[in-house]
């Protein structure tokens, strides 16, 4: 597919003669996220042989992608983050799926690399990234996997109109992080991280937000949602104590239980037994 009919397939917009106009930009990414967000809930309907092979493609891209982060090479970077997200798209099993996958991220091509290039302090950062979304498209909840892949294709927007000083409605830092919070909770997250790449502020002037807004640090509040999921696994399934942990993020089981009596008043088993 040529540049050409790209933009002819989108109105003429010509968004790669130029990177100014972001709400068009956004409206593309958006679109990107959709397509790919739809290709992530069917990861779950796939047969276990065949799910295997493709997070098996999933990884094999990742450790690419971690040699050409360490090394700096932003051009083999770039071509295995687009084999990652192609992998994606292409185990939905819909050819109609892929085509238009392809128009659109051929129509975003360039200013991806752009924004690659200038907006993110690192590709080490970038990568770590996609092992939080490889992480969420792994998750037994459909709405996860979509949500996460909706943050981390529409984050490269985000940073440049936050760099750039547009005033955008959707650009409330305590807003993305609670929304990233409640996708990514069974990751390890970092605040100073979560500050810098998800609500493009300082740690310190997220915290003072979330005790503002919220009442409570960003570090409380991951715990919170925690141990609120927690709560629902245990009412709802009969996993052992210590793989609840770990689906809400806890490797010490021991650690688990001790916030989560700290938070309810009790032990998990004594929860699971109440009617």
């Amino acid at each position: 597919m040529t540049a050409c009919r790209g933009a002819r397939f989108f109105g003429g917009w010509g968004v790669m003669a130029g990177f100014g106009h972001l709400g068009k930009l956004h409206e593309l990414c958006r679109l990107r996220s959709t397509l790919e967000g739809f290709a992530a809930v069917r990861l779950r309907g796939l047969e276990e042989g065949e799910r295997i092979r493709v997070f098996g493609e999933f990884d094999r891209h990742l450790k690419m992608m971690h040699r050409w982060a360490v090394e700096g090479n932003l051009g083999e970077f770039h071509q295995a983050d687009m084999g990652l997200h192609r992998e994606l798209v292409k185990s939905a099993g819909v050819e109609v799926l892929v085509g238009s996958w392809e128009m659109v991220a051929g129509e975003l091509e360039e200013w991806i690399r752009h924004v690659k290039k200038v907006y993110w302090p690192s590709l080490m950062t970038l990568y770590r990234e996609h092992e939080f979304l490889i992480e969420a498209w792994s998750s037994d909840e459909a709405w996860v996997a979509e949500q996460a892949t909706h943050h981390h294709l529409e984050a490269g927007w985000f940073r440049v109109a936050s760099a750039q000083g547009e005033e955008v409605q959707d650009i409330r830092p305590v807003d993305r992080a609670t929304s990233f919070i409640c996708t990514h909770f069974a990751s390890e997250i970092d605040v100073a991280w979560l500050a810098q790449n998800v609500s493009f502020v300082s740690a310190s002037h997220l915290t003072r937000l979330f005790r503002e807004k919220l009442g409570i640090s960003p570090h409380a509040f991951l715990k919170q949602v925690r141990m609120e999921r927690a709560a629902e696994l245990l009412k709802t399934q009969t996993e052992r104590v210590a793989m609840v942990a770990q689906k809400v993020g806890y490797k010490n089981a021991s650690h688990f239980v001790r916030d989560f009596r700290q938070r309810f008043g009790g032990t998990p088993g004594k929860m699971r037994s109440v009617p």
